[in-house]
């Protein structure tokens, strides 16, 4: 073949060779892609957006409300190929964890607020304890609320990468369903509520009696009255008498003869009293049994309220004028005998003899303290103790039966005939805030059994008290519960005299 020809030959074959390429080309660029995939991308996510719920309301509202003003979407660059697409999406969502995380303390602290402003338990709780669901629901609204007036500081963002491809002309995600799920805000309704309420720890109520405020009046349908000691053992079982026990080992025994007369009792939330009447040494005892909440509801009265008035009343009138849940005669102080041991009221020293006489203080705690003979070389000695040990009154009869598990009844005093069988009453202490009232008694007027003061201690003992002192016994000595005299007394009437000690509720009035 010629060179003329082979030239003719290639220069055809690089005209074939140009016009495929340039057809590719045309092709290329036919078919490529068109459209900003970012773009794309955001028309896309729009319906994923969140917006206003018409449907919720409450807390639930708020939470969304704030998931709406919270979303943002932003895309990054995409680096395009071919068919595909890579790039990122930046969203900025309420993120629900964040927002429970910690609820459970804000409640609790909502509840103790709460606890400080209620007047009774059953506003918060329900009888078994547990707190009142509609009570959860306002305070897990309110902690809720409050983190919502600042949501912004529960927004958080995050980077997802996404990979797009070209379909039938449009840009979509690999895997749509994922990211979508990624992008959808998670606007659980009451985020952390389940959580935030098994944590919450009941608050109890703490309720005291300034000094000289005047007692509340007990609720008439706490008072019972049975013979059946079954109907006690049910009621000792109730989450209010088990927070009152809190443990302590109580006196009252059912499986005691209870001479087939009633138990007395008073349960609130605030104090448990428990009256009963069984054999002690061939005569009647009467006990009374009592827990209190806070030593305040330990109290004492004065006829007129005045110290050294002549004034006397019966111990039901006392009773009736304090609102006692439990009465007890006092140590009948302004009965004209001589002064034995330190007469306080209202943390003042009013009286004292201070060689003779064994006097009971009670703290501020409610505990009983003891003071014996020639304690003191003054009075402004026994002042200061007073101040220093916070007593706010005493009883000054004696003597001291048991000091502190001890036993250290005296054979001989100068009150209350103590080697004679005698009408017998006492005071003691078994426990923190937990009291023993009681009096031995004869069954009625022409039948004088009666005991002496050893034959008393010993039973202050059988009963288990810790502390225990004698007050003013025969005609004297009385036990009331909601007004009612219960013990049998000498002569078979109530004695006017000047002043009582008595336990009251602390649950204020509605």
């Amino acid at each position: 073949m010629s060179r003329q020809k082979k030239k003719r030959k290639v220069s055809v074959f690089s005209v074939i060779l140009l016009l495929l390429l340039i057809l590719v080309a045309l092709g290329l660029a036919l078919l490529r892609p068109k459209g900003d995939p970012a773009r794309a991308l955001s028309a896309q996510l729009a319906g994923q957006i969140p917006v206003e719920n018409e449907t919720l309301s409450g807390v639930d509202a708020s939470i969304a409300q704030a998931a709406v003003r919270c979303f943002s979407l932003e895309y990054g660059a995409f680096s395009q190929g071919f068919l595909n697409a890579e790039g990122s999406v930046n969203v900025t969502a309420l993120d629900t964890a964040l927002l429970a995380e910690g609820l459970a303390g804000d409640m609790q602290a909502l509840l103790e607020k709460r606890a400080a402003g209620a007047k009774r338990s059953a506003e918060l709780y329900e009888a078994d304890g547990t707190i009142r669901p509609a009570l959860c629901e306002a305070l897990y609204a309110e902690a809720m609320e409050a983190r919502l007036s600042h949501a912004q500081d529960y927004c958080a963002s995050r980077r997802l990468p996404v990979s797009l491809r070209f379909v039938r002309g449009e840009w979509v995600p690999e895997d749509a369903d994922s990211l979508y799920a990624a992008i959808t805000p998670a606007l659980l309704r009451r985020p952390g509520y389940a959580e935030a309420v098994a944590a919450l720890q009941p608050v109890r109520l703490h309720y005291a009696i300034a000094r000289n405020a005047p007692s509340p009046v007990p609720d008439p349908s706490c008072y019972g009255e049975t013979t059946d000691p079954d109907e006690i053992a049910a009621l000792l079982e109730t989450e209010t008498a088990r927070r009152l026990i809190a443990g302590q080992r109580l006196d009252f025994d059912p499986g005691r003869d209870m001479l087939g007369r009633p138990i007395y009792y008073y349960l609130d939330e605030t104090i448990l009293a428990l009256v009963w009447q069984n054999d002690e040494h061939g005569a009647v005892g009467t006990f009374a049994e009592v827990i209190i909440a806070d030593a305040s509801q330990l109290r004492r009265k004065l006829a007129d309220d005045t110290f050294g008035t002549l004034q006397y009343y019966y111990p039901s009138d006392f009773a009736a004028q304090t609102n006692a849940v439990v009465a007890g005669s006092g140590d009948f102080y302004n009965s004209g005998r001589p002064d034995y041991g330190l007469y306080v009221y209202d943390g003042q020293l009013m009286r004292a003899n201070l060689h003779d006489g064994q006097s009971c203080f009670f703290t501020e705690n409610g505990d009983m303290l003891f003071i014996y003979e020639d304690r003191f070389e003054s009075e402004e000695e026994a002042q200061r103790f007073l101040d220093e040990n916070r007593i706010p009154f005493s009883l000054s009869f004696g003597p001291v039966l048991i000091d502190h598990g001890e036993d250290v009844t005296p054979y001989d005093y100068p009150l209350g005939e103590v080697r004679d069988t005698y009408a017998r009453c006492a005071v003691g202490q078994l426990g923190e805030r937990h009291y023993l009232l009681m009096t031995i008694n004869c069954e009625s007027p022409d039948h004088y059994v009666y005991v002496t003061l050893r034959q008393a201690a010993d039973s202050m003992i059988a009963h288990g008290c810790q502390n225990a002192y004698t007050l003013d016994g025969g005609q004297t000595g009385s036990i009331l519960i909601g007004g009612q005299l219960i013990n049998p007394v000498q002569f078979g009437a109530e004695r006017e005299m000047s002043d009582i000690f008595y336990f009251a509720t602390a649950l204020p009035n509605p």
